[in-house]
């Protein structure tokens, strides 16, 4: 076998935060206007509440909304294919597997993120959110 497709009861109900797992603390992010430490007020006016207290979290776990849950449902979770043909031509005896993202409604991980930024902001009553992911990859969503 070398599809393996897991039941939706599988699907994380928690993010994993690694913060409270590094050897040592990350500098703080710094307001590029005074160069000082930026502090979680100073982010609501372009981010959710909610999602400053995770990016500020010192918690190694934080709980998915339901309604995100709802709609990771709908593709999650993705299926792990084994790279047999990896293996034999690493010639390794350790057993191989990729996630295929092509099941998510762009084909790749960003829903994984987009959503819950989306919910977060429509909990605070934005009606009307841009985003981007650097590369530019979002309009699929």
């Amino acid at each position: 076998m070398t599809r393996y497709i897991l039941d939706a009861e599988y699907i994380p109900r928690r993010w994993y935060n690694i913060v409270p797992d590094l050897p040592e603390k990350l500098a703080p992010p710094l307001n590029p206007a005074t160069m000082e430490p930026v502090k979680p007020e100073e982010l609501e006016p372009i981010f959710p509440k909610a999602l400053i207290a995770q990016e500020v979290s010192e918690n190694r776990w934080i709980r998915i909304p339901e309604e995100v849950l709802e709609v990771y449902r709908l593709y999650r979770p993705t299926p792990f294919i084994r790279a047999e043909r990896l293996e034999k031509a690493l010639k390794t005896t350790a057993k191989i597997f990729y996630k295929y993202k092509g099941v998510s409604p762009p084909g790749s991980h960003k829903p994984n993120t987009a959503i819950a930024q989306a919910y977060y902001n429509m909990k605070e009553g934005v009606e009307m959110l841009t985003t981007e992911t650097g590369a530019g990859q979002w309009g699929a969503l």
